[in-house]
């Protein structure tokens, strides 16, 4: 606690180059991930249904699904996996081609079901159950990366409360296909069972692998923090914390054309008080990076940002 306190501290300390707030781009559509598709930016996007918040702009359905959209064009792909939450996106490259996955937990969010999806278009979907916790357990967002010796998955748990102690925490899995995954056992492969550590994106670089989680602080306020572990066990925290601070900066409007008055009035007198939800990529030499803000009660808002530099050097800018 005492590396998150002096961390705060000296939250003005920017990695390397500095990030760019580029402002928002939506409304209710959160936990999104940047990917590149076709030598195409793309934001994979899981979009709420009332229950979270989803209605006011995107989606007036008790049913959320999952697409990805054109960052350039805004252009959407056709819609899958009805009824699942808390989506995220990996691509796969290889000498025969790019293979999307998507996975997601079955239903409204909280449940104890993950599934995965797969595609080579983007438009016809292949799918198959990945974990099916006891009932006890609740999951909630997750994250992928290419690692050492295959992939490795975060995992964010909201219960049981012996298992995650003070909700939310990031259980980890392994996998050599993508589809097939085995957790590491949970007794101690954990971050962290003290405090809230929600929505992980995790990133390998350099036998390192790096999670940006979010935070909870003092005051109902929430901020992104970064750490690295080699073996899952033991984490090292960033000197450089947190890495963004929400500010007015995130409620510039990138095309205010696609919203009416009383949507640009909404998204200028919301309430700010977290950065959260960060997932990132790399395209054309800089680090794209998708985050949410808002007040983590329903109003919330999905935002870009940028570092002008590649994604390795900027994670590890925050451990030198």
């Amino acid at each position: 606690m005492q590396n998150l306190m002096d961390g705060l501290r000296n939250g003005n300390q920017k990695p390397g180059k500095g990030i760019i707030k580029k402002g928002t781009l939506d409304i209710g559509v959160v936990e999104t991930t940047p990917v590149v598709w076709k030598d195409r930016l793309y934001r994979f996007e899981w979009i709420r249904n009332n229950e979270w918040g989803g209605g006011y702009w995107n989606n007036k359905t008790n049913h959320g699904y999952f697409r990805f959209t054109d960052m350039e064009t805004e252009e959407v792909t056709p819609t899958f996996g009805v009824d699942y939450s808390f989506g995220s996106a990996f691509i796969e490259r290889t000498p025969e081609g790019e293979t999307a996955y998507v996975y997601g937990i079955r239903g409204k969010g909280g449940g104890n079901r993950l599934d995965v999806f797969w595609s080579e278009d983007l438009k016809n979907w292949e799918t198959k159950k990945v974990f099916e916790f006891p009932e006890s357990w609740s999951l909630f967002n997750s994250s992928v990366c290419k690692g050492k010796d295959g992939y490795v998955m975060a995992l964010e748990i909201g219960s049981p409360k012996e298992i995650c102690g003070a909700p939310f925490t990031i259980v980890f899995a392994e996998s050599k296909n993508l589809i097939d995954w085995v957790m590491m056992p949970v007794e101690d492969h954990i971050y962290t069972k003290e405090r809230y550590s929600a929505c992980p994106v995790i990133r390998f670089v350099e036998d390192w692998y790096y999670i940006i989680y979010l935070e909870g602080i003092p005051g109902y306020r929430w901020v992104p923090y970064i750490v690295r572990t080699q073996d899952f066990v033991n984490f090292e925290m960033g000197i450089k914390n947190p890495v963004m601070f929400f500010n007015d900066e995130d409620k510039i409007v990138q095309r205010p054309e696609k919203f009416s008055a009383d949507q640009l009035a909404y998204i200028e007198n919301a309430v700010n008080s977290n950065n959260s939800d960060i997932d990132l990529c790399d395209f054309n030499g800089k680090t794209v990076i998708l985050y949410s803000w808002g007040n983590q009660l329903g109003k919330e808002f999905l935002a870009e940002a940028e570092y002008d530099g590649p994604m390795d050097e900027f994670l590890k800018s925050f451990f030198n």
